[in-house]
């Protein structure tokens, strides 16, 4: 019966060490690590529209500061069918991008980023996901954006852009 009585008190030590590790508390109290609160939908939504709208009037140095330095990006072109990593990588493709847009077009601005059927889904409190389509006369466009906070800002991870060009376009919306 003794052997009993220990296998249950170890086994009941064992359980309530195990919650302190998974809940941070301890003996002393609770854990204080701060957590950042979680973003709001319009929070994300403001930082998309401020990038998208550096991007139409290609302003460099706000546009290529929107990206982390381990930024990943997707273009949407057959040219392009590798994604661009790191902050090398992204921003030499980047002003390749912004190059030949200031050649074809004028401006600014120099395009017209409208999202449509924007989506932001907050997938923690320093992560969120933009889904939008861009719609012009040549093409839809599909975008994902990944947004991450770090130091306190939010910065974009991960773009992966896809084009539908018109003419493979359906006539009217289902």
């Amino acid at each position: 019966m003794r052997r009993v009585i220990v296998a249950i008190v170890i086994a009941i030590v064992l359980v309530l060490a195990a919650v302190t590790a998974c809940t941070g508390s301890s003996a002393s109290g609770p854990a204080t690590t701060a957590v950042a609160p979680k973003p709001s939908p319009a929070e994300i939504d403001g930082t998309l529209r401020d990038f998208l709208h550096h991007f139409e009037n290609l302003e460099w140095e706000p546009f290529i500061a929107a990206f982390t330095d381990d930024a990943c990006v997707f273009h949407p072109t057959a040219a392009t069918p590798r994604a661009f990593c790191g902050r090398d990588a992204v921003r030499a493709k980047w002003q390749q991008v912004f190059d030949e847009t200031r050649k074809d077009a004028k401006g600014p601005p120099y395009m017209s980023l409208v999202p449509r059927d924007l989506r932001i889904t907050i997938l923690g409190s320093d992560a969120a996901l933009a889904t939008f389509e861009l719609v012009n006369d040549k093409r839809h466009a599909r975008r994902s954006v990944v947004f991450v906070r770090r130091d306190g800002a939010w910065k974009i991870v991960h773009i992966h852009a896809s084009n539908v060009p018109w003419p493979d376009m359906p006539t009217a919306a289902p």
